[in-house]
């Protein structure tokens, strides 16, 4: 009897640990988070390798002068494809967390 609930219990164990991976592509691995967004950039501010698209609707991408996150007031970063656009692939922003302030960190 008592072999019978260890059992169960290892059994339920290995069962419980199983949900914990997806499968992808042929290997079972874990989740990933998608660090990128794909966007459309004119190149109007120079080479530009991350930023974030902000609640606000703006979307706010790293200055490589400064270091610092700037608006992009002149809406250089669409979601959508336009004439002198080009697809891109942005690495988002240090922490994820989509507000505007981080440069008061």
């Amino acid at each position: 009897m008592k072999r019978a609930i260890v059992l169960s219990a290892a059994l339920a164990a290995v069962m419980g640990l199983s949900g914990c991976t997806g499968y992808y592509g042929g290997a079972g691995v874990g989740y990933a988070y998608n660090d990128y967004d794909d966007l459309y950039y004119d190149n109007y501010y120079g080479p530009v390798r991350d930023g974030y698209w902000s609640n606000d609707g703006w979307y706010y991408y790293r200055d490589h002068t400064t270091r610092q996150y700037r608006r992009d007031d002149g809406r250089h970063f669409r979601r959508d494809a336009a004439d002198g656009y080009h697809s891109a692939r942005m690495h988002r922003g240090r922490d994820h967390d989509r507000d505007h302030d981080r440069n008061h960190y």
